[in-house]
């Protein structure tokens, strides 16, 4: 019973934020998602140190109740789509999402799902970590 009152106190909350939430993009120069129904931007994300550095990483993270969360990760997947990433490299704990900009350069987008807090293994709410590399990837021969 508790982790249901949990678990329906996270949903309400989500609604509640969501509406505030469609307001703000995730990234808005450089990626610029919508913010998916039922997630939100939390004030601390607790991005893992391997992220952190934001000299070499543009960040940010979504968290949503774990109930739902492939549900509304897969949106998020989506926009990227409708962007133009598409799937690159599994890498430990996730993936990359590619896309060559207008200079020919190679752009990436790692993509950490956890559990929120993380090591929390019996967390009700999960985060995606976006981490955009700051420097895109150019070959050395490139058209002029």
């Amino acid at each position: 019973m508790k982790q249901f009152i949990w678990t329906a106190a996270l949903m309400l909350f989500g609604v509640c934020a969501s509406a505030h939430a469609q307001e703000q993009r995730l990234m808005p120069d450089s990626l610029n998602l919508e913010i998916v129904d039922g997630s939100i931007v939390p004030e601390d994300c607790m991005y893992p140190a391997s992220i952190a550095d934001t000299t070499r990483f543009e960040i940010a993270c979504v968290t949503m109740p774990a109930l739902i969360g492939a549900d509304i990760s897969s949106q998020y997947i989506g926009q990227l789509g409708a962007q133009g990433w598409r799937q690159g490299n599994y890498v430990p704990g996730g993936m990359t999402a590619v896309r060559t900009d207008e200079n020919n350069c190679r752009r990436v987008l790692n993509i950490f799902p956890s559990n929120y807090p993380p090591g929390d293994e019996n967390a009700q709410v999960n985060v995606l970590w976006f981490a955009l590399d700051r420097a895109p990837r150019c070959n050395e021969a490139q058209p002029g």
